[in-house]
């Protein structure tokens, strides 16, 4: 029969050397306490399903890669990088940009002919251009380039809206985009947690219990 106990507990050793984490980044990482993540690593509990499952995604392995016994020769993953847009993404999105501005064109000539000077169609598709583009970023990653977006669009949308209808008070406007503008920043530092307070004082209290269960 297998020991799973031993067996996770040398690949969890091996991934986070591999990875350059001390127990207690990876304690922190998974909400667990660095207690828990030493007594994984000596054998002496195995983490829940759900765990391991963080812990795989974490690692940038599969939940098989945890159970099996790998050889000395057998080099650990390399700690996965951060999701990019790919070269054809990128170059999907350039084009949606320049498609919208093709189209502003379009209608602006349009404008032109019968008579209107519609200048504010460009003003206009700088928004549109950035929705385009925030839309296909968080379909295809790209943390920073989202939150990035988002803040030019808030402006963009601002002035957009200050310069066509001018109302008796502009500057709320800008007060609303910059009070937004506070918002997206503190935002963009948020970073979920598995798990809330109750449930790693829980977790800590089944640790001292010292958990054996496989």
């Amino acid at each position: 029969m297998t020991d799973y106990r031993g067996v996770i507990a040398k690949n969890l050793i091996s991934l986070r050397t591999s990875a350059g984490f001390t127990q207690a980044e990876v304690a922190a990482k998974l909400s667990y306490s660095d207690k828990a993540v030493s007594k994984w690593e000596r054998a002496e509990s195995i983490p829940d399903i759900a765990v391991l499952k963080a812990i795989a995604d974490m690692y940038g392995v599969t939940v098989d890669y945890l159970l099996a016994t790998h050889g000395a020769e057998e080099e650990a993953p390399a700690k996965p990088s951060p999701r990019k847009m790919s070269r054809n993404q990128a170059l999907i999105t350039i084009i949606s940009v320049i498609g919208v501005w093709f189209l502003a064109v379009v209608a602006f000539a349009a404008c032109f002919a019968n008579g209107i000077t519609a200048w504010q169609i460009f003003l206009w598709a700088a928004p549109v251009s950035l929705v385009v583009a925030l839309v296909l970023t968080c379909v295809w990653g790209g943390r920073g380039a989202m939150f990035t977006f988002i803040s030019l669009l808030l402006w963009s949308l601002a002035a957009a809206i200050f310069i066509t209808f001018l109302s008796s008070r502009p500057w709320l406007v800008f007060v609303g985009a910059g009070i937004l503008q506070v918002t997206v920043v503190l935002s963009s530092g948020i970073r979920l947690s598995p798990k809330n307070k109750e449930d790693k004082k829980a977790d800590a209290e089944d640790d001292d219990g010292g958990s054996t269960e496989a």
